[in-house]
């Protein structure tokens, strides 16, 4: 679990992806919708002190002239914001 691994210092690089479903029937979500509670991970990692890399991944397309970039806007300004919350909790 996240708590068990980065409690213990083992995790330096994670990867925020959200998804619906379970394998193979399931679908990309945004970070902020899916079946993990993504709120909760950034919690969890902020309490365990993780200072390593966090990036968002495989993110949904926005439909827009440039769709990767605006996913990309969209998670990492979520991400962002959850970091702050963790912070000031």
């Amino acid at each position: 679990t996240v708590d068990r691994y980065s409690s213990a210092g083992k995790l330096a690089y994670v990867h925020l992806r959200n998804v619906q479903g379970k394998v193979p029937h399931y679908h990309e979500m945004f970070v902020d919708d899916g079946d993990t509670d993504m709120l909760e991970v950034i919690r969890i990692l902020y309490k365990n002190g993780f200072d390593g890399v966090l990036i968002p991944d495989h993110t949904p397309l926005i439909e827009c002239a440039a769709p990767w970039h605006a996913g990309m806007a969209h998670a990492l300004g979520w991400m962002r914001a959850a970091i702050m919350m963790a912070e000031r909790s």
